[in-house]
């Protein structure tokens, strides 16, 4: 697992081609299960995390729910907010508070779904994972005092849309 003094977190990936992308699949798959069961599960892991310099990315929020991101970029985004706690793996023990968008809309990606809209949760974290391709980290996008924002606190109502408070859903696990 890289982490954040190494250069190649900081830098643009290229692009995969179909074949290179399945196999890259793969390594992240088998890294998100090693790091599970070393007790620093993640939901996310991007090709440069694990010094693979192309544009490819998995989301694993759970069995239904795996996206897996190729060449693809955010067209649009709707909605910024204070998402609280986001970490790295690539920072270990950090949580920040971040701007982030509440609704993406993600497309060209060389897998299916080839375009989607992402909200809540999954919006954050293809975010994230989408920056780490294009050489950007979450602490880039930490909190600065702004007025006005939606913040959203343990308490309150999952932005995923459960309907459930955030630290029963979404938060559960995070700390």
């Amino acid at each position: 697992m890289i982490t954040t003094d190494n250069e190649i977190l900081r830098k643009k990936c290229d692009p995969a081609t179909l074949d290179e992308a399945k196999n890259i699949i793969h390594l992240l798959d088998e890294e998100l299960i090693r790091l599970a069961r070393l007790g620093s599960g993640g939901i996310g892991l991007a090709a440069p995390q694990i010094s693979i310099h192309k544009r490819v990315a998995v989301i694993r929020l759970n069995e239904s729910t795996k996206i897996n991101l190729v060449n693809c970029k955010i067209e649009k985004m709707y909605d910024k907010f204070l998402f609280k706690g986001e970490g790295c793996l690539s920072i270990p023990g950090k949580l920040e508070d971040t701007m982030r968008f509440n609704e993406v809309h993600i497309t060209n990606n060389l897998v299916e779904p080839h375009s989607f809209i992402a909200t809540g949760l999954i919006a954050v974290v293809c975010q994230h994972e989408i920056d780490h391709l294009n050489g950007i980290l979450f602490t880039d996008h930490m909190d600065k005092p702004i007025f006005n924002k939606i913040k959203v606190g343990p308490n309150d109502r999952c932005i995923c849309g459960s309907n459930i408070k955030y630290k029963k859903c979404c938060m559960k696990g995070r700390k």
